[in-house]
């Protein structure tokens, strides 16, 4: 058993960069949100080093009510991305209101750090920006992946703001052709232009955030243009008035309309790749889906649910993005538009999940996880 996921040991090297943005809020006199940086830096599992997480893996009945989320806002899309579940499924499109989206995170009183991504675009939700200020106002640390193919301007003026915390690019390619065979419907130029144009408000304003970072999912279309986007990495946030630059490189999920597109990873690419990087002062991280061979009695991700656009609630967002999205409302925990998570978190089905979490047996909701191994 681990007791730090090693991942994240591999991430210690930041811990400068983390401290620079806790002073930054200490500059500022943000006490509060200074606090939740150490807090969210050091027990979060997506933006931390999950230090309470082998507690969990002992017992999982020890696990506290969750101060970490993510919620999907919307399932519309105005891209057909040749790697998406959403391009393939027969999904009714939705957004969630701000009424929905305040019902849900308002039952979690001490919440600490949410994720914002789903299976759609976020800005296409007129809502999305007063849900990001109705976080910021209880002092949520905010995160959340986006193409940036809607971020303008004025959008970025919003982001930085409202103190958006971290914003992952979702751009899986060096070259404009590869990019967008892939993106089908987005555009190389514009997407480069609008990371500049918020890179420009930040440093306009003297700002260090929104920190932003970049997300490659690796398939056989992309996959040897990796080296070259260290360099395009390289290039872009030089300007990004950052603490660090991160690349996450996770390979792209089975589900079936993707099978032949699934990757294999040379060894010689990943070492190419990890040159380039520390030549470049860029950090690398790759996803655990990249090896699944974790016993799934490690899995904490539950500690952080995930909650569908329909208000379905699951453990977490590992088995997004397998196009099996009945399955996954079926199985869901329950709903939090029509029950309450305090309710839900200590039901017979949650009980039930966490002791074969313990046996080192998969959860039926589970089916999809292509992270953990279970007997």
């Amino acid at each position: 058993m681990e007791i730090i996921d090693s991942r994240r040991l591999k991430l210690i090297a930041m811990a400068w960069s983390r401290l620079k943005y806790v002073l930054y809020h200490l500059s500022r006199l943000d006490f509060a949100s200074a606090y939740n940086y150490v807090w969210v830096s050091m027990f979060t599992r997506d933006a931390g080093l999950g230090l309470a997480d082998w507690i969990y893996r002992i017992n999982p009945f020890l696990a506290p009510y969750p101060k970490t989320m993510e919620v999907e806002v919307t399932t519309r899309c105005h891209l057909k991305c040749r790697i998406c579940e959403h391009s393939y499924w027969k999904e009714p499109a939705r957004d969630m209101s701000f009424d929905e989206f305040k019902r849900v995170v308002d039952q979690f009183p001490d919440l600490k750090w949410i994720g914002l991504t789903g299976i759609g675009s976020s800005f296409i939700n007129k809502d999305f920006l007063a849900m990001l200020r109705y976080l910021k106002s209880r002092n949520v640390f905010i995160e959340f992946f986006d193409t940036f193919d809607l971020v303008d301007e004025k959008v970025s003026r919003e982001l930085v703001d409202i103190g958006v915390d971290k914003i992952w690019v979702s751009m899986d390619a060096a070259t404009k052709e590869t990019y967008e065979s892939i993106r089908v419907g987005a555009r190389f130029e514009r997407t480069l232009g609008n990371i500049n144009k918020l890179f420009a408000e930040k440093k306009k304003r003297g700002r260090r955030l929104p920190e932003v970072w970049f997300h490659y999912i690796i398939n056989k279309d992309n996959v040897a243009e990796m080296p070259k986007y260290v360099d395009l990495v390289k290039q872009i946030a030089d300007g990004g008035n950052n603490y660090a630059t991160l690349i996450y490189f996770t390979s792209l999920l089975y589900f079936n309309e993707v099978k032949d597109l699934i990757p294999q990873i040379p060894a010689e690419t990943k070492a190419e790749v990890l040159k380039k990087a520390h030549e470049a002062g860029i950090f690398v991280n790759w996803n655990e889906n990249v090896s699944c061979d974790k016993p799934i009695r490690d899995c904490t991700k539950w500690v952080e649910p995930f909650v569908l656009v329909t208000g379905h609630v699951q453990p977490c967002c590992a088995m997004n993005m397998a196009n099996d999205r009945e399955f996954q409302k079926e199985n869901s925990w329950g709903n939090l538009l029509t029950e309450d998570f305090k309710d839900i978190w200590d039901s017979p089905k949650v009980r039930e999940f966490k002791k074969r979490i313990n046996s080192n047996i998969r959860p039926a909701v589970c089916k999809n996880c292509r992270i953990y191994l279970s007997k």
